[in-house]
């Protein structure tokens, strides 16, 4: 099962985005930038930052973006640190909180007080044009964009390991534990299933542009509609695809000895199916006004760390597609990653 939900970084990942759509005229947008703090005298992160230009020229402008992803809304006691923290930051011209989750009244008075401005992250279900009148479309952001993709999928997937240095058959249980040349568990599978399921994936990522794979998409269009709690679907073929796995260093305890696995068969069907599953809709609005800031039509993909968004803004009819791939250092924790930068004029 994959899990659709955004992770933190990559709504961290979504707000840059939509920083660098709300702001045509920025020449720096950082996800995980360090700001001084001239209290402590130390720099200390902040999760986005944008570098205005204007007239050509780069003005004073420095804008500040801190991002929470909670379950609840922002209270008091959270809004008063953060506001407490960028006020701290005397280079620092605006300064606002992004927050999934909105927030309690309380933090929206304290925010006011201080000047932070408040942006809330949530579900985009209003018209297009209530907020978004430069597009000329009527109706919600779903009912003008719906959204689907093709998956190329494995049907009943059988998977034969061959170690090179192994002395007889041998057979690994879904749930085993995978280890490294060192013995130790391995860092990126734990189990013999994870592993499993990350051959089937990556088996179809190297499949769906060849043939027959190719061939049968065009061939045999996947219908839009299917009968209620059925997945619409073209026809399967059976395949096989051997992948070299040497450099996965995965090794597997075979009894009396752990075996590295040199290369993987996978036998079964192939197929093409169509999914709306994974789009997820987003807005960033000012609170408390509701005022537009950017929009976001997100498709989350089945590996961590990726995702594919229009961007939209109240300013232009222009829609931003961006391709996301955070790097591995960047899954947890984000530091110093340029969405753009320009040389002045």
């Amino acid at each position: 099962m994959v899990n659709h939900q955004l992770s933190p970084m990559l709504v961290q990942y979504l707000v840059g985005l939509c920083c660098l759509k709300w702001d045509p005229d920025a020449v720096d947008v950082t996800i995980g930038d360090m700001v001084l703090d001239t209290a402590s005298d130390k720099e200390r992160d902040v999760d986005v930052t944008v570098t205005v230009k204007e007239d050509g020229r780069i003005t004073h402008a420095f804008k500040a973006y801190e991002v929470k992803r909670e379950s609840k809304p922002l209270d008091i006691t959270t809004v008063e640190q953060l506001c407490m923290k960028l006020l701290d930051m005397t280079d620092l011209t605006h300064r606002a909180i992004v927050s999934s989750s909105g927030f309690t009244d309380g933090a929206r008075t304290k925010a006011t007080k201080h000047g932070v401005e408040l942006y809330a992250l949530q579900p985009w279900t209003r018209p297009l044009e209530d907020q978004f009148p430069l597009l000329r479309m009527t109706g919600t952001i779903e009912e003008c964009f719906p959204a689907s993709q093709f998956l190329l999928c494995w049907i009943q997937p059988q998977l034969s390991l061959v170690a090179l240095k192994a002395n007889a058959p041998f057979h690994i249980q879904p749930g085993a534990e995978l280890f490294n040349a060192k013995g130790k568990a391995h860092p990126r599978y734990k189990t013999f299933d994870a592993y499993f399921q990350d051959l089937l994936l990556r088996s179809t990522e190297i499949l769906f542009t060849t043939d027959p794979a190719a061939s049968v998409f065009r061939t045999f269009p996947v219908p839009f509609s299917v009968p209620q709690g059925e997945v619409p679907t073209g026809p399967a073929w059976p395949h096989t695809h051997t992948l070299d796995v040497e450099a996965d260093d995965v090794y597997v305890e075979t009894g009396s000895e752990k075996l590295r696995v040199d290369v993987v068969t996978i036998s079964g069907h192939l197929q093409w199916q169509r999914s709306a599953e994974g789009f997820r809709y987003h807005i960033i609005e000012r609170v408390p006004s509701g005022e537009a800031f950017a929009g976001a039509l997100v498709s989350t993909e089945h590996r961590k760390g990726q995702m594919t968004c229009l961007v939209f803004s109240p300013k232009t009819r222009e829609i931003g597609v961006e391709f996301v791939q955070l790097a591995d250092r960047h899954k947890n924790a984000i530091r110093d990653l340029k969405l753009r930068t320009e040389s002045p004029n």
